[in-house]
C-alpha cells in the first residue's frame, strides 16, 4: 500500500507542469508591468510627480520612471517609504493592486477609534462640569457640603458605567462591576446621611446578596485555582447560604425583630440551604448517568413539594408536622393548599418516571 502511494505521487510530479526559465521570466515581466501601471496611478492620486517621489523616497527620477515602465522592480527596503508616501500599504504594493477590504477594515478602525475619544472626552467634560458646580453651588448657598455628596456618588456611579470601561484594557468587566457597587454604595450611604432614614443597611445587604448569588460563580470561575473551581457548585451554594444569613440578620435588627432571627429565620433559612445543598450534590457529584440524576432531583423535588409548607407551618405557628390535607374531588379553603401541593409532587414524578425509561433506551452508537 505504501509503495503504491510513493508510485502515485511520483507519477503525479512527473505530470505537473514544470515552471521553465522562460515561464518564470514571463510572469516577472508580467508583474513588473502591472506594479508600473499600479505605481503610476497611486503617484497621479497623491499628486506627486516622478521627481517628487524621488525626492520623498531619496532615489532618482530616473529610478521612478523605470519601476513606472516596468523596467525594473525597487529593491526591498524601498517598499516602506514608497507605500509611505504614495498613502498605500505595502502589501498593496507587492500584489500591485488596491486592498479595498483592508482600507475599509482600517477606515472603521479608524471611526472606532474617533468616536471612542469623542464619547470619553465628553463625558470626562460633563462629569467635570457637573462636579465642579455642584460644588460651588451648594457651598455658597448652604455654606456647607451637604447634597453635593449625593451628586458626587452619582457622578461616580455614571463614570463607572460609561466611561471607565473605555479607560482600560484587562478585566473590564469585573473592574466596571467593582467601581459601580462602590459607588452605589456611597451613593446610598450619601442619601441616608443627607436625607436621614435607616434604609442603607437593608439595601446594601440586599445588593451585596444579589452580588454574591449571580457573580460569585463567575468569580470562582476566573479568579480561584483549579482544586476549588472543580467545587465551584457547592461552594457558591454555601458562600450564598452565608450571604442570606447576614441579609436576614441585617434586615430583623434594622426591625426591631433580632430574637427572631433565631427562632424564625435560621430554621426556615436551614431548610431552604439543605434543599439547595443536597440537589447540588445529586446533580453535580453523584456518579450515575444524566438522566438517573435528574430523576432522583425530580424526587428529592416531589419530596420538598410535600413536607415544605407543613415544615414552615410547625416553624411559624409552633404546630406538629403534619401534612396538609389532600382530597382532588373538593377544592376549598381546607383543602386547596394540599392539592396544590399534591400535583406540584404528581408532577415531579411523572418527571422521574419520564426520565428512567428514557434511561434503558440503548445508547447510540
Amino acid at each position: 500500500m505504501l509503495a503504491a502511494n510513493t508510485d502515485s505521487l511520483r507519477s503525479a510530479r512527473r505530470n505537473l507542469p514544470l515552471i521553465t526559465d522562460e515561464r518564470r521570466k514571463t510572469l516577472n515581466k508580467i508583474h513588473t508591468t502591472q506594479f508600473g501601471q499600479f505605481l503610476t496611478e497611486a503617484r497621479q492620486g497623491a499628486e506627486l510627480t516622478q521627481k517628487g517621489l524621488a525626492a520623498r523616497i531619496l532615489v532618482t527620477e530616473s529610478a521612478v520612471s523605470e519601476w513606472e515602465r516596468g523596467l525594473a522592480y525597487p529593491e526591498f527596503a524601498t517598499l516602506g517609504p514608497l507605500a509611505r508616501a504614495l498613502g498605500v500599504t505595502e502589501g498593496e504594493l507587492v500584489r500591485a493592486s488596491e486592498d479595498h477590504r483592508g482600507r475599509s477594515d482600517a477606515q472603521q478602525a479608524r471611526g472606532h477609534r474617533r468616536w471612542r475619544a469623542a464619547l470619553l472626552w465628553a463625558t470626562l467634560s460633563a462629569y467635570v462640569v457637573a462636579l465642579v458646580a455642584s460644588f460651588v453651588v451648594n457651598l455658597s448657598v448652604e455654606h456647607t457640603l451637604s447634597w453635593f455628596w449625593i451628586v458626587a456618588s452619582a457622578v461616580g456611579l455614571a463614570f463607572s458605567l460609561t466611561t471607565l470601561p473605555l479607560l482600560l484594557r484587562a478585566r473590564r468587566g469585573w473592574s466596571t462591576l467593582t467601581a459601580s457597587a462602590l459607588s452605589l454604595g456611597l451613593l446610598l450611604a450619601s442619601i441616608e446621611y443627607v436625607g436621614g432614614g435607616s434604609f442603607f443597611g437593608i439595601v446594601a445587604a440586599s445588593v451585596l446578596f444579589a452580588g454574591l448569588v449571580i457573580w460569585g460563580p463567575l468569580a470562582i470561575r476566573d479568579f480561584a485555582p483549579a482544586a476549588i473551581r472543580r467545587h465551584g457548585a457547592i461552594i457558591s451554594v454555601v458562600a450564598g447560604s452565608v450571604g442570606l444569613a447576614a441579609l436576614l440578620w441585617i434586615i430583623l435588627s434594622t426591625m426591631g425583630r433580632a430574637d427572631a432571627f433565631f427562632s424564625l429565620a435560621v430554621p426556615i433559612a436551614v431548610w431552604g440551604v439543605a434543599v439547595a445543598v443536597l440537589l447540588t450534590l445529586v446533580v453535580r457529584y453523584l456518579p450515575l448517568r444524566g438522566l438517573y440524576r435528574a430523576a432522583i432531583a425530580s424526587v428529592l423535588g416531589a419530596a420538598v413539594a410535600l413536607t415544605t409548607e407543613p415544615y414552615v407551618e410547625m416553624v411559624v405557628d409552633a404546630r406538629p408536622f403534619t401534612f396538609a390535607s389532600v382530597d382532588l374531588t373538593i377544592w376549598g379553603d381546607a383543602t386547596i393548599n394540599g392539592n396544590v401541593n399534591a400535583l406540584v409532587a404528581m408532577g415531579f414524578i411523572f418527571a422521574a418516571v419520564v426520565l428512567l425509561v428514557l434511561s434503558f433506551r440503548p445508547a447510540a452508537r
